[in-house]
């Protein structure tokens, strides 16, 4: 081998090493990018399930419409933010499912309870999907693996027929 031949061997490979270290870290930057941006949606999953336990708590009490009042309001925010931090049609659609129910006043409350309970797991599935995956798509897909599952589960045998025919859709 020459010197020439050898000089550029060495920039080769020095040109691709540096494509794949630059390639690196832009995906590094990405993926922390992604994970920043759906940080602010756990505290919001967190008080909505701290609503969803008082709202349990005071079933049948004086107290129960301010806990229900503060639950749609916690779902309330957590809407808007998913929208804009974690856009997911499959999310946004089971939030505005469980806000229909939450509407319906002639439902009893362990309705409202068992919907939102169960919608508040997969969401948060969902959420952390999102945040798993590189790209989209695959988010998607384990949207709709994850609702697929939860209708194959026992929990879902609690929820009426009309409300496992609309997460059908969903999925």
């Amino acid at each position: 081998m020459t010197e020439a031949t050898s000089v550029v061997l060495g920039a080769l490979v020095g040109a691709v090493a540096g494509l794949a270290g630059g390639g690196f870290a832009a995906l590094a930057s990405l993926r922390a990018s992604q994970l920043a941006a759906r940080a602010p949606l756990g505290p919001v999953l967190h008080k909505i399930s701290n609503a969803l336990i008082r709202l349990s708590a005071t079933k049948g009490t004086t107290e129960y419409l301010e806990a229900r009042r503060e639950f749609e309001s916690r779902w309330s925010e957590f809407s808007i933010q998913q929208r804009i931090l974690c856009p997911s049609e499959k999310i946004a659609n089971l939030m505005e499912l469980v806000g229909a129910i939450g509407r319906n006043e002639s439902d009893p409350p362990q309705v409202l309870l068992n919907l939102a309970g169960q919608t508040m797991a997969k969401v948060t599935q969902m959420v952390g999907a999102h945040s798993n995956s590189l790209f989209r798509f695959r988010a998607r897909r384990e949207e709709a693996r994850i609702i697929h599952r939860w209708l194959d589960s026992d929990q879902a045998k609690l929820l009426s027929e009309a409300v496992r025919t609309k997460l059908k859709a969903l999925a």
